[in-house]
């Protein structure tokens, strides 16, 4: 005995079982850190919260190196000793409210004139050691080595200035 299956029939169960596993899980409560790339975001992507398309890529890619700076300057932060109490306390990994203040207040505006630069490049210790002259790619390819590290020199000059004196 031969079934006939109808072509609809097939087609809802395909896209039913489809948006059945596509659903999301329990919404992921964001980190310390991607809290500060959203806000970041506000201030520097002239539509916020709605972009879209190739804009999203962008803030996207823009958001990959500010975190891979911030990554760079925690690990920069811990060689020289520097620790922050409160962010050691922040449940959602950090950082404290003080400390992602100063971090927007820092990178913002670094953010906004580094994206709206022309022909951007930095300046790197290339593989030998000597200095190598690379074009950013913090708004058009992977994360921006060279931004991550120019991120990182400023948040840490910040901190030892909002440090208090002994």
């Amino acid at each position: 005995m031969r079934t006939k299956f109808h072509v609809s029939a097939v087609i809802a169960l395909v896209f039913g079982a489809g948006s059945l596993f596509a659903q999301d899980g329990p919404k992921k409560e964001p980190t310390g850190s991607e809290k500060v790339v959203a806000a970041i975001h506000n201030q520097c992507c002239a539509k916020g919260e709605k972009c879209e398309g190739e804009q999203k890529k962008v803030c996207d890619r823009v958001g990959a190196t500010v975190l891979a700076g911030l990554d760079r300057c925690q690990e920069k932060c811990k060689k020289e000793g520097m620790t922050c109490e409160e962010c050691a306390k922040a449940k959602d990994g950090g950082p404290c409210k003080a400390c992602a203040d100063m971090t927007v207040k820092v990178l913002a505006p670094w953010v906004k004139k580094q994206a709206s630069a022309k022909d951007a490049t930095h300046t790197l210790a290339g593989t030998d050691g000597k200095p190598e002259t690379v074009k950013c790619t913090l708004t058009a390819g992977p994360v921006c080595k060279g931004c991550a590290e120019d991120m990182s020199d400023a948040l840490v000059k910040a901190c030892k200035e909002s440090a208090p004196k002994k």
